[in-house]
């Protein structure tokens, strides 16, 4: 209505439209009129001609009729690119971004060009001799998100090894302490080979505490079952110890066969015939195999006193051949069961043999018993002549083996005597009864066992074991290693290692890893020692970027009378890699050679000198790239030749994420004994060239920063035109009690890992072109996702599921470009109401009426598919966020419940 029309009279029809649009709108209004209108005007000046007016057939089947709707068909045509055309013109509706990217150039501001993605991949050889892997060695990989294989090639040469080419490491361990209830013992498995132990199922073992001392611990152990685990060759045996506590060490004895004494197997009585006489004779069972303290002395020379000996002594040593050798007199008969005379006191003793202390008869003849092996003999001692005592053992090395036939009692037979490098004694008691004696054969050299590995209590995994030689442990000093769980969680690291392993022998063992702490993604529980590996480390880490490069392009010749020659490069798009320092950052793969000399590019030919061999690159609207030289002015022109332009570049941009499943990393070059390529991690840095509506936001902040830092604003547009940022916010805050400018930066999806690269670019910034007052520091901003249900009455003659298309387009879920929660329309900080929620879907064409019944927060997560909504949802009046969030609504997050509208009528 008009002001002279303020009832409800119909408006007056206005054509041509004027054209008005005020300030601020996203697109303006430039049409004076649609086809309706034009339609509308031709009919009333029809009615409005005397002549023509009483034309009233309008319909299209006539001839007439039909050419003006052709004429007001021509009208909406030109006056919609006309709109068009005006909106392109105006960087705040624009939309194209060839039109965008000419406004900003207009003031000195270039869209970004496409970026190269770059990623550590990890090699894996066969073999045991090193490999070299040249700079520039060309790999292919098929990523998630790119249809097409993306060329790499590495960025340096790497020395791999075999070795560590796949490999796992352990948390610590401890051996613990050998007590009651151990059933399972441990040798470092280098010291069997050493020693030429071999160990079998069925082993018996005799163990023993401290040998030295006859009365210690000991057990025979019978070996239930071998098992390799790292270095060392774990024991377990039938049974357990059952003799208390041991500590670190046990001594260990691999045992052969078992022997008795000589007669042990004697009746204790037999009866002898002489004649017409019988005669039962008693069988001593007990032997004296050592001296009394009184009854050592100290032998002398010829010219002196001879030492004095007890008979005793002279019968055991076999000493009575000594001239001159005096001795006491028999202080004791009943003591000496072994010389003669106690036959001629105890007639009715059986005779036995007398031996010399040094000497054991075994029970059988033995062929195959070496000198100079070790004898483990376990008996009795006792300071009474019976011979029952406490128990013994000694080991004793064989001196001498003969065979000779005894009798002992009623036993005669032939048997095998044993001299050992000395007699047995323990103090005072030197008298044992030889039922009780038993031989153990001892195979080996004795060894020590301890406790077999277990993991040891700690918390944080910054030290880790590393299984294998000494010289592959230097190899992994200060060496970047790559941990992958079987999740595909991934984090690489610098490691170290302790100098005072490494070991001349080359010995392999359990050596430590020192590393800084890996992120709250892995714990030390990701280590087991003894279970299943979890994370496997790969160590033959090469750096690698995209790109391919291209064969060797001549551009065209250099003609010295042209003032800025410009050449298009054969092949797009040329590969840029972000450097720190550079400004821009993007810094394209090419080389340029002019007459076989290499000239240098820069960002501008402007205040550059007249001889200067300089060029500059620039994209065009299709994503060609042109070399440009300068005028003899700013830059040098080319001089005159025939192909004397070259061009060496490389093709490919916009890689970044993970590599497709069930796809493998292809080398497109050859290696020696080159077995897989994986790629352990994600590949990061590459961007699509700068999009229009990045572009708009960005420039006008850098216009007017006049290519200098100094406010918060111009650190925002600087960050937004790094490529792989969606979203800044620049603020003032102390960090650790210093004024510092954070940068919250939200990075697209998949780019989590550029942050530091970002912080880089950033601080270089500051220093070419800030103040360099404070320090520059990048947080990460996260999406905080949400959760809305509700109530949504559908009109009947609108389609229900075209309509709720509409309303998560005008929500802005993931994925829209506009909305509510999109991100060109969110803030850092900003929080959402759930009226306003219910206005934005109540707009939407084709809904009657809508009830908001659940508005939750579902908190933050790298994957939104991970959140799962609780059973109950509550409908919250608004939801707030930090400033490092962004409210975010992912499409399965939005519950839309179609219900019936309510009748019109009651009844």
């Amino acid at each position: 209505m008009t002001n002279n029309c303020r009832n409800d009279c119909v408006e007056p029809f206005e054509f041509p439209k004027k054209i008005y649009n005020r300030s601020g709108l996203s697109h303006i209004n430039y049409r004076i009129g649609t086809y309706a209108d034009f339609l509308e005007a031709i009919f009333r000046k029809l009615n409005e001609n005397e002549v023509l007016k009483n034309w009233t057939h309008r319909e299209p089947d006539d001839p007439g009729i039909a050419l003006l709707e052709g004429v007001a068909v021509l009208g909406d045509i030109l006056t919609f690119y006309q709109e068009l055309y005006a909106n392109e013109a105006f960087l705040r509706t624009a939309q194209w971004r060839e039109s965008i990217a000419d406004l900003v150039r207009l003031l000195g501001y270039q869209l970004s060009p496409g970026v190269g993605g770059k990623a550590t991949f990890a090699f894996t050889f066969k073999g045991e001799k090193a490999i070299t892997i040249p700079a520039g060695f060309p790999l292919k990989a098929q990523l998630a998100d790119i249809a097409q294989p993306v060329e790499f090639e590495t960025t340096g040469e790497t020395i791999a090894y075999p070795e560590l080419s796949q490999f796992n490491l352990y948390r610590p361990y401890r051996l613990p302490h050998i007590n009651t209830g151990t059933s399972s013992f441990s040798i470092e498995t280098s010291i069997l080979k050493q020693n030429n132990i071999e160990l079998n199922k069925g082993d018996r073992l005799f163990l023993a505490v401290t040998p030295s001392q006859s009365d210690t611990k000991r057990q025979i152990v019978v070996i239930k079952e071998i098992k390799q685990n790292f270095d060392r060759t774990e024991i377990h045996i039938e049974g357990s110890w059952q003799s208390g506590f041991v500590g670190d060490n046990i001594y260990a004895y691999k045992l052969g066969r078992s022997f008795r004494h000589f007669g042990h197997n004697s009746p204790p009585k037999f009866v002898t015939v002489e004649g017409n006489n019988s005669t039962t004779k008693i069988v001593p069972f007990n032997r004296q195999i050592g001296l009394l303290p009184r009854d050592l002395a100290v032998p002398k020379s010829s010219s002196q006193e001879l030492g004095k000996f007890s008979n005793l002594a002279i019968a055991s040593q076999n000493l009575l051949k000594i001239s001159n050798l005096q001795f006491d007199q028999l202080s004791n008969l009943a003591d000496v069961p072994f010389v003669n005379i106690t036959s001629v006191l105890f007639s009715n003793l059986a005779d036995v043999p007398s031996l010399p202390f040094s000497v054991m008869p075994l029970d059988t003849e033995v062929d195959d018993l070496s000198v100079g092996s070790t004898l483990i003999i376990q008996l009795q001692l006792s300071k009474k002549s019976t011979g029952i005592g406490s128990e013994y053992f000694f080991a004793r090395q064989i001196n001498k083996v003969s065979k000779t036939s005894l009798t002992w009692g009623a036993v005669t037979a032939g048997t095998t005597l044993i001299e050992i490098e000395q007699p047995i004694s323990s103090g005072d008691q030197i008298y044992t009864d030889i039922r009780t004696i038993e031989f153990l054969e001892v195979i080996c050299k004795s060894f020590q066992l301890q406790s077999v590995y277990q993991k040891k209590d700690t918390k944080i995994p910054n030290e880790l074991f590393y299984f294998g030689n000494s010289q592959t442990y230097a190899k992994l000093n200060q060496r970047s290693l790559s941990f992958v769980k079987t999740d595909g969680t991934h984090e690489t690291l610098t490691v170290s290692i302790d100098k005072n392993q490494i070991k001349p022998d080359n010995s392999v063992k359990l050596r430590p890893l020192y590393l800084p702490n890996f992120s709250e993604k892995f714990t030390i529980e990701d280590f087991p020692l003894l279970d299943k590996p979890k994370v496997t480390v790969y160590g033959n880490l090469v750096e690698a970027n995209q790109g391919k490069t291209e064969k060797e392009a001549v551009l065209g010749n250099g003609d010295s009378r042209q003032k800025f020659q410009t050449f298009k490069l054969p092949k797009s798009p040329l590969t840029y890699h972000n450097l720190p320092g550079e400004t821009p950052p993007e810094i394209p793969e090419l080389q340029i050679y002019v007459n076989n000399r290499l000239w240098k590019r820069v960002p501008t030919l402007f205040n550059h000198k007249p001889d200067e061999e300089i060029y500059i690159v620039r994209e065009d609207a299709n994503g060609d790239s042109w070399v440009q030289f300068g005028n003899g002015k700013t830059g040098k022109q080319l001089p005159s030749g025939i192909k004397n332009i070259v061009a060496k570049y490389r093709t490919g941009i916009g890689a970044y994420g993970q590599l497709k499943p069930e796809t493998k990393v292809q080398a497109s070059g050859r290696l020696d004994k080159l077995d897989k390529i994986y790629l352990p991690g994600i590949v990061t840095g590459g961007a699509e060239p700068e999009s229009g509506e990045n572009a708009k936001e960005a420039a006008p902040g850098k216009i007017q920063s006049l290519d200098r830092l100094v406010s918060l604003q111009d650190f925002e547009s600087e960050t937004l035109a790094i490529p792989g940022v969606s979203k800044a916010l620049a603020t003032w805050e102390l960090v650790d009690n210093i004024p510092s400018v954070v940068i919250t930066v939200l990075m697209e999806t998949g780019r989590t890992q550029e942050f530091a690269e970002v912080e880089k670019i950033l601080s270089n910034f500051d220093r070419c072109r800030g103040s360099q007052r404070f320090p520059i520091k990048v947080k990460e901003g996260k999406h905080k996702y949400i959760y809305i249900a509700a109530n949504v009455a559908f009109a009947p003659t609108y389609r229900q599921e075209l309509v709720s298309k509409f309303i998560q387009a005008a929500l802005g879920v993931t994925g829209e470009n506009n909305g509510l929660f999109s991100l060109k329309n969110r803030r850092f900080g900003q929080k959402e109401y759930a009226t306003r929620i219910a206005g934005i879907i109540q707009n939407v064409e084709g809904v009657l009426w809508v009830e908001v019944t659940g508005f939750i927060s579902l908190g933050e997560a790298n994957d939104p598919v991970q959140l799962d909504p609780p059973g109950l949802i509550q409908s919250n009046s608004n939801i707030a966020c930090t400033t490092q969030q962004i409210l975010t609504l992912y499409t399965e997050h939005l519950k839309l419940s179609p219900i019936s509208p309510p009748s019109s009528k009651p009844c």
